[in-house]
């Protein structure tokens, strides 16, 4: 059963890491917290059996990562997408002043 929960833990944590890392948003954060509970119940199974717990440390070390990637893209992403369109707003307000200026130009010949 240990075995079970601790590769079912693997999956789950290269999963979130994975979605995490490509453009799924906050989508990645189910598979994270699922491997976050499996590890601990594969933490403490593993020491109730006195078994070496480097593989569910090792769950533990890319769910970290996984989440640190997911609320890192979640967060900053945001920020570009908005001054990305503040800026294409004001390229737009500069053009449309340009053309009433030329317009108002009187130009002879």
């Amino acid at each position: 059963m240990r075995i079970l929960i601790t590769t079912l833990a693997i999956i789950a944590a290269s999963l979130g890491l994975v979605l995490s890392i490509l453009p799924f948003g906050a989508i990645a954060l189910i598979p994270i917290v699922i491997a976050f509970i499996l590890g601990f119940i594969a933490f403490k199974m593993a020491q109730k059996d006195g078994v070496n717990t480097k593989l569910v440390k090792v769950v533990f070390l890319i769910t970290i990562i996984a989440l640190v990637l997911s609320i890192y893209r979640t967060v900053i992403e945001d920020n570009v997408v908005e001054n990305d369109i503040e800026t294409i707003e004001k390229e737009k307000q500069s053009q449309e002043d340009a053309l009433e200026e030329l317009e108002d130009l009187d130009i002879e010949n």
